[in-house]
């Protein structure tokens, strides 16, 4: 005996709008829906998921029973949106801001193992922020993105493809990308 269970209507409408913060984000990111700021490019995408999810919602017959189920998804339903909202920003502050971000970015740039001075240098243009640039090495080592033998730094196994989709993604959305 198979136990099928079948979402609301409006609990099925906030997933498909959960699943296209994404895809707003994408769309504000790139050709005639450009947003230039990035805070902007995030809340416009959130606020077109949302209105989409309202507008489905909305555009259904469960919401206008104004029963305790409906209630009751509806808060669901706002609970699934904003939990895709905050996971999506995640991502979009991981790959806008990242330092560990860039840094990996820069390694796999480089075709082999490299000075841990002089890649820091070319990475940090010179400037005195030999500190950050540890701390943030250590935590590429921790989670084992990259390794250090004595004074050479390489790209971990594994990481090459995970620094490349991050890469292809601060292109894409125009981060500024390390050299």
């Amino acid at each position: 005996m198979a136990l099928m269970v079948v979402p609301s209507q409006i609990i099925a409408a906030s997933f498909v709008a959960g699943v296209s913060v994404p895809f707003f984000l994408v769309m504000v990111s790139r050709g005639p829906f450009r947003v230039g700021n990035f805070r902007n490019r995030f809340r416009y995408a959130s606020l077109l998921a949302i209105g989409l999810w309202l507008a489905i919602v909305l555009s259904g017959a469960e919401i206008w029973r104004f029963d305790a189920k409906a209630i009751g998804d509806m808060l669901a339903g706002a609970l699934i949106i904003f939990s895709a909202i905050l996971t999506t920003l995640i991502v979009w502050l991981l790959v806008a801001t990242g330092v560990s971000v860039n840094l990996l970015v820069s390694l796999a740039a480089k075709p082999g193992p490299v000075e841990i001075d002089s890649w820091l240098a070319d990475y940090g243009e010179g400037f005195g922020v030999d500190d950050l640039f540890r701390d943030r090495l250590n935590l590429l080592c921790s989670t084992g993105a990259a390794t250090v033998d004595q004074s050479v730094v390489s790209l971990a196994k594994g990481s090459r493809i995970p620094a490349a989709i991050l890469g292809t993604a601060m292109l894409y959305f125009n981060f500024q990308t390390a050299r």
